[in-house]
């Protein structure tokens, strides 16, 4: 018997573009409510390298992870995806403040992005501009896929990065997406 394809299922790929779209969509009208001084986002990467030019934003997967079911039919799970944005080196007098609106404005973005309960932001195709969706639209989750999205935390640390000698200002969300694949 040839192999079929048990579910249609993305899982959390489409989502690490579809998130640098609506950021991108979204950040103007978001940094002029929380705080017009900041500097858009403009470097996205899903891997470590040297920062280019700050802020500068990782964004990485975790999972999914699935629950067990009797049903087949469909698999439903979590994935959580991890926003790393470097804001300014900590000497820097506002960095730490800018770093707590910088996390609020990627929070109200992706709160807001759906909206919910719909949430057709991250099941729709958005104009991106990233080396990884070169035809400049991504490509995301089917309709009906993504039932929740949830902010989980905002952290803030200092991390040592290539090409700056005193520690860089991080501000980190977890967000949690939850799928249904079917």
């Amino acid at each position: 018997m040839a192999w079929t394809s048990a579910y249609s299922a993305l899982f959390a790929k489409p989502l690490l573009t579809q998130v640098v779209a609506i950021i991108q969509r979204d950040q103007a009208a978001a940094i002029a409510a929380v705080n017009a001084s900041l500097s858009a986002i403009a470097e996205f990467h899903f891997g470590r390298g040297p920062r280019t030019a700050l802020p500068w934003l990782a964004i990485s997967a975790d999972g999914p992870r699935f629950a067990k079911t009797d049903d087949k039919l469909y698999r439903k799970g979590v994935a959580v995806l991890t926003l790393d944005l470097d804001v300014a080196p900590i000497d820097q007098e506002l960095a730490q403040a800018n770093a707590q609106d910088y996390a609020r404005v990627l929070d109200e973005i992706i709160v807001s992005a759906g909206p919910w309960p719909v949430l057709a932001d991250w099941t729709t195709p958005l104009p991106i501009v990233h080396e990884t969706a070169p035809s400049g639209t991504t490509t995301p989750n089917a309709a009906g896929s993504i039932e929740d999205v949830f902010v989980l935390s905002h952290r803030y640390t200092s991390a040592a990065v290539e090409g700056y000698s005193s520690p860089i200002v991080r501000a980190t969300l977890q967000v949690e997406f939850t799928l249904l694949e079917e």
